[in-house]
């Protein structure tokens, strides 16, 4: 019998998504209702099954596996990609220096940045435009990689990046390591010149007067003082002490990379109604929790879903796709490094043996492998959208009609 996740179960119970469709979905992108709907379906025969039989000729045992959604807002395939995507790096990555900086922004910017990618999008610019422009002044290419982090512990809007940055560099002319120092004073000063050079070129895709407590932002002259407002505050850039080989700051990233905001193991007492939230405060490190209304939480859960394409993740320097050919193979030559091959992404087996020491290819009769025989094709996501639309509308005609005749 199929059950189904916490995750999903915050979107099922009492209708919950139907009643979030009913009432914001005209400013739902459909991008996101896809998602949701590839999620809900997800590890159900709606996705697609597959067939595998024993490869034993006196076995009968068969066993059935239905597909995965893939989608960035299901926390189980979320788990898949991101291991996926930290076992690539790992192996890409030159063992080096590295040092791991968080940018952030005061919190009365942070309306401005929801749920407009294409601002969250120049972001990635704004905190490496530093680093790289001091880096090339000096004849010296670095490797740089930066993640998009668009919610805080508590799930609201805390749009800031999370960058590492290789301690040292690749002298171009002489091809060897140079050794590189980054000023916290010098990044954090052109970090708030970018992010306030963006905004106020962006004051017509924000339109700041038609968000809730920005009324008095009519027009470009008050945009730019309440702006000149915020660039004299304090804007906290941490730096983190360098660390010998970036797999510890490829895992902190790959948490939030290829994961949805919300893990299952955050929900609390939750049957419907009051959704009891945990998290753990940074400033006191310890575990709080919070009391959230259904509605409220899946608005949450689904502002952070990315937009179609959009890449969380980038990369810069030497570590960029069109230099990476070419110099990566320098960088492993001037640290004495062997070349590295191509890792092999791990797969479904590789994962469930890794963390629940089954096999899932293996018959549980007579011991013997399990052949793929077969496959059932699923439907696709605007095909279930279009199914739950009808069948909550014929739900609610039907409920009407009984209404009627109790009258």
């Amino acid at each position: 019998m199929y059950i189904p996740r916490p995750a999903k179960l915050l979107f099922q119970h009492d209708n919950g998504w139907n009643l979030f469709l009913q009432k914001f979905g005209n400013s739902t992108s459909e991008w996101t209702k896809l998602s949701v709907e590839r999620m809900l379906a997800c590890g159900t025969p709606a996705m697609g099954v597959r067939r595998y039989c024993c490869a034993s000729p006196c076995c009968t045992h068969t066993r059935f596996f239905s597909q995965t959604c893939k989608s960035k807002a299901c926390s189980s395939c979320g788990l898949k990609a991101t291991e996926q995507w930290i076992a690539t790096q790992q192996h890409i990555l030159p063992d080096c220096d590295w040092q791991h900086i968080t940018f952030t922004m005061p919190h009365l910017l942070w309306p401005f940045f929801n749920n407009n990618w294409p601002l969250l999008n120049a972001l990635f610019r704004c905190a490496t435009r530093a680093m790289l422009r001091f880096a090339r002044k000096m004849g010296i290419e670095i490797g740089i990689f930066c993640a998009l982090h668009t919610y805080g512990r508590q799930l609201n809007q805390h749009p800031h990046i999370h960058l590492s940055v290789t301690r040292a560099g690749l002298d171009l002319k002489h091809r060897v390591w140079r050794s590189l120092f980054f000023k916290k004073k010098v990044v954090e000063y052109i970090w708030r010149i970018a992010v306030i050079r963006l905004l106020r070129k962006s004051h017509a895709i924000i339109n700041p007067a038609h968000l809730p407590g920005f009324g008095h932002l009519r027009d470009k002259r008050q945009w730019g003082r309440y702006l000149e407002a915020q660039y004299q505050r304090y804007w906290k850039v941490h730096f983190a002490k360098k660390t010998r080989g970036a797999w510890r700051n490829v895992k902190y990233i790959g948490r939030y990379l290829k994961r949805p905001p919300m893990a299952a193991s955050q929900l609390r007492h939750y049957s419907g109604g009051a959704v009891i939230h945990h998290y753990l405060d940074h400033r006191t490190q310890r575990h709080k929790s919070q009391m959230l209304s259904q509605e409220e939480m899946l608005g949450r859960y689904v502002s952070h879903i990315p937009d179609k394409h959009f890449k969380m993740v980038c990369y810069y320097g030497f570590l960029a796709n069109r230099k990476r050919g070419k110099l990566l193979p320098l960088v492993y030559q001037a640290l004495e490094m062997d070349v590295k091959k191509k890792p092999e992404k791990p797969g479904f087996a590789v994962l469930m043996k890794q963390f629940t020491n089954v096999d899932p290819y293996r018959c549980i009769l007579c011991g013997d492998r399990l052949r793929f025989s077969g496959a059932l094709a699923g439907m696709p996501a605007t095909g279930l959208l279009s199914d739950r639309l009808y069948k909550w509308e014929e739900k609610q005609w039907l409920r009407g009609r009984t209404q009627d005749r109790c009258a």
